[in-house]
């Protein structure tokens, strides 16, 4: 069962964020490569979000706390703009207006 609306949009959007996070990552590290610490928040980066699109095709085996935990670990490791908790909580409060 695919994710039911506003799952849909929340993970879609947090997939979002993550992918420009990412790219902007990349960007830093283009010159002189990414240091360990920026290679350490790709990779949590990519550990917090890399369940999604399984998760949006087979919602009903979702463990959305677990998903939460997951999107909460990263930003909690790292302080960035990507907010990732915040985003789906924000997007699924938006929706269900």
């Amino acid at each position: 069962m695919l994710a039911p609306e506003p799952y849909l949009s929340a993970c879609l959007e947090v997939l979002y964020r993550a992918s420009v996070h990412a790219r902007m990552l990349g960007w830093q590290g283009e010159t002189g490569g990414l240091d360990a610490e920026q290679s350490a928040e790709l990779a949590n980066l990519m550990d917090a979000i890399h369940n999604i699109p399984h998760l949006i095709q087979r919602w009903e085996y979702c463990d959305e706390r677990l998903l939460r935990a997951c999107l909460d670990c990263f930003d909690t490791r790292h302080d960035t703009i990507a907010g990732l908790l915040a985003t789906y909580e924000q997007v699924l409060a938006r929706t269900a207006r």
